[in-house]
């Protein structure tokens, strides 16, 4: 029971579907910003780190131009031209020779050495004389100055400083005399740390890429950036980036090692390369924490959606709550329990709405009780006047005899229409009789009226023979006739006409009857009209009835149960005319076995 209920409720409902509703559009949102964010924040990074490899390699190679000027003023020094002479310099000319070395013009150089043909080395303001280059020269020193006429050489390399091993990037060149045909002198300079400096220009030291300048054998002749803590390069990744980096142009190249990414370039004389190696956790951080944020933003909307749907919500489930148990507690009996809500939505009408329905439903009930009791009185009187009716007309037919044997025909027309009355009045207990007899209640009526009021009026009752059949309810007619002679002929004595006409329209039976006696008030008139357009109770308070007696109100009410809207009758009242009372009742034939008596008749 618990879990079918777990979900129950339209608070909790409004939450959940608010939540999914945000989760969809924002989780497709998120896809898509996420793989777009991390294609484009990862190839930016990229293209960073590329930069920052081409801006090495670009700063090496504006220093270049400089090294080739610096090694060019050596070869025109006069005092280095006329060391590579045949003859030995004075000691004079070769602390000059010393000093264009020590006082070199240029802020890359640590120290120069320069080695004359003669074997004298010239070095941080000494001179030392007997010197073999065989002992001071790498092997790949050797090499640079054995495959290069003249031409400056940068190399990384180690060389013997007094028997001390010195490693560094090294200018090295043949220095030959301009004009004499002799061996060349060796210009060596070892460039300081500003050349290093220089190289990583503009590059940031404390990011945890590791900038790195290396030869093409893999030796690394200076490296920055790592953090605190700078990992050292293996060999094989540099001789892997040898491999990748393109041997025609300056571009950069990168390639993933590892969990590693490393960006390489190399110059035009392929003397060294230059390499930017970034963990990939780097290159991907940025994305990586942008999709934090978005994911964190995107929760907050989720939940700030499911605190606001709560709080909307919250007066909708406490009206549509108490809407719930006020309508579930209803057991039809209680009908002051009303709805009391304000919201400011639909749901108020709907209180309004149901309060309504509770005091119409209360009306109902008691209209139902009211034709509940008439029912039973109804029934009652019925059945008190069916109380042995064989008597009361044996005891008429006594009469009628007596009457009969005496001569006396006035008595014996007012026994036979008073015996026809009570018959059709009775009907067995039935509501509908065919028109034939309704008209006939009426004629025994009107007789019984002309011996009540002799010489007052005559009478004339017409009916088409293909009418006759048509059930209708009965005494309908009687109450509109007696109103011709109760309120019409109230003011005469004598020459009073009441004419009862029945005809088929259509769908419908029109019957009609005429008084030429007194009109109507238009009060009255106006009464008599409205009557069928009224509830059940007003219709009854129109005219209230004497007890006992058939009013036509009565006859309304009979109507308006039997047919609804379907009937109609109308009054109409002049001082010429008189007063005519039309009723149109929607036509239902059924046809009696017995045989219809004969209708027409002049009173």
């Amino acid at each position: 029971m618990k879990k079918s209920r777990r979900f129950y409720g339209i608070r909790k409902k409004l939450v959940i579907f608010t939540i999914l509703a945000a989760i969809l559009p924002l989780g497709i949102m998120g896809v898509v910003l996420a793989g777009s964010i991390n294609r484009n924040v990862t190839k930016l990074n990229l293209e960073n780190y590329s930069h920052n490899s081409s801006k090495m390699l670009g700063n090496y190679q504006m220093m270049l131009q400089g090294f080739d000027e610096l090694t060019r003023n050596h070869i025109t020094n006069a005092y280095i031209q006329k060391s590579l002479e045949r003859k030995e310099l004075l000691p004079q000319d070769k602390a000059y020779v010393n000093r264009s070395l020590w006082y070199s013009d240029n802020q890359y150089t640590e120290y120069g050495i320069f080695i004359d043909n003669k074997g004298n080395e010239y070095f941080s303001n000494k001179i030392i004389t007997g010197v073999d280059s065989e002992d001071i020269l790498s092997e790949g020193l050797k090499e640079a100055l054995a495959d290069n006429y003249s031409k400056t050489k940068i190399m990384y390399s180690t060389i013997d400083l007094d028997g001390k091993e010195d490693s560094g990037v090294f200018l090295v060149r043949n220095i030959r005399h301009m004009e004499q045909n002799v061996d060349p002198g060796i210009l060596i300079i070892k460039l300081n740390q500003d050349f290093y400096d220089n190289i990583f220009f503009e590059v940031n030291r404390h990011s945890p890429a590791v900038y790195v300048m290396a030869d093409r054998k893999g030796e690394v002749c200076c490296q920055t950036g790592g953090g605190e803590e700078q990992e050292k390069i293996s060999r094989e990744l540099l001789l892997e980036a040898d491999k990748k980096v393109s041997k025609e142009t300056d571009e950069v190249v990168y390639f993933a090692v590892d969990r590693q990414i490393c960006f390489a370039s190399t110059d035009q004389n392929q003397d060294f390369l230059f390499l930017s190696i970034v963990p990939k956790s780097v290159i991907q951080a940025p994305a990586r924490n942008f999709l934090k944020s978005l994911g964190l933003t995107m929760l907050i909307a989720i939940i700030v959606c499911g605190v606001m749907s709560a709080f909307v919500s919250h007066p909708l489930r406490k009206a549509i709550s108490g809407i719930s148990r006020i309508m579930s507690n209803f057991d039809g009996k209680s009908l002051n329990q009303e709805i009391q809500i304000t919201t400011n939505t639909e749901l108020d009408q709907v209180a309004v709405s149901y309060n309504k329905m509770l005091k119409h439903i209360g009306g109902l009930m008691d209209e139902v009780k009211k034709e509940q009791e008439e029912i039973r009185m109804n029934e009652y009187n019925s059945l008190v006047y069916q109380i042995n009716p064989h008597f009361l007309y044996n005891t008429l037919d006594n009469i009628h005899m007596l009457a009969r044997m005496d001569g006396d025909e006035t008595m014996v027309k007012l026994i036979q229409s008073l015996s026809g009355m009570l018959r059709i009045s009775i009907s067995k207990g039935e509501n509908d009789v065919p028109l034939s007899r309704e008209l006939e209640h009426v004629r025994c009526y009107l007789n019984i009226e002309q011996i009540r009021n002799e010489d007052l009026f005559e009478y004339e009752i017409m009916a088409e023979e293909t009418v006759l059949q048509v059930m209708v309810p009965k005494i309908i007619l009687q109450p509109v006739v007696e109103n011709c002679i109760k309120y019409g002929f109230a003011d005469i004595e004598k020459g009073g006409m009441i004419k009862v006409d029945v005809k088929a329209e259509g769908d419908f039976l029109e019957m009609r009857v005429t008084n030429n006696g007194s009109s109507m008030e238009p009060e009255i008139l106006k009464k008599l009209n409205q009557m069928q357009y009224q509830e059940m109770e007003q219709i009854k308070r129109t005219f209230p009835q004497k007890k006992g007696g058939y009013g036509i109100s009565n006859v309304v009410c009979r109507l308006c149960l039997r047919y609804g809207a379907g009937f109609r009758i109308c009054y109409e009242s002049t001082e010429e005319t008189g007063t005519l009372c039309t009723i149109r009742l929607p036509m239902e034939e059924k046809i009696y076995a017995d045989q219809c008596v004969d209708t027409t008749e002049n009173g």
